[in-house]
């Protein structure tokens, strides 16, 4: 069940959730911004990611973050980005194993390079732009 109140109404609004791996001991969350009807709305995307999180609580996970299509236009909410890099630091980066970037483009790199200097190094570390595809990554989401 989605926690997001927007989403119960709109499915389509936010893209972030959960999806299966196989490794029960890690929730993997997936998003992909371009799909998300919504995207611009930055008060709804924070609380979409707010909710889902609170819902893990202290259970171990782990992020794909899809930027297939990304453009610069997605770029112009970097300020919602920020608020979601801090909100994760500051209240959920201890249950937070892994992070894999898929499909990155230049416009992508862009921010990344700013949302990058946020972090302290050993959360860098857990950062990976990738080749990768989902399914191969839903696999490699047992081994951690």
């Amino acid at each position: 069940m989605n926690p997001c109140n927007i989403c119960k109404i709109d499915p389509t609004s936010h893209s972030f959730h959960k999806i299966s791996t196989n490794n029960r001991a890690i929730n993997l969350y997936y998003s992909c911004p371009v799909k998300a009807t919504k995207y611009f709305e930055s008060a709804g995307v924070i609380e979409h990611f707010r909710t889902h999180l609170e819902e893990n609580r202290e259970h171990e996970w782990a992020y794909v973050l899809d930027c297939k299509g990304y453009t610069l236009a997605h770029s112009t909410q970097i300020k919602t980005s920020i608020i979601l890099v801090n909100m994760v630091k500051d209240k959920y980066i201890g249950s937070l194993k892994k992070v894999w970037i898929i499909n990155y483009s230049w416009q992508f790199q862009i921010v990344m390079n700013i949302l990058l200097a946020l972090l302290p190094e050993g959360v860098k570390k857990i950062v990976e732009l990738t080749d990768k595809t989902v399914e191969q990554i839903q696999n490699l989401a047992f081994i951690i």
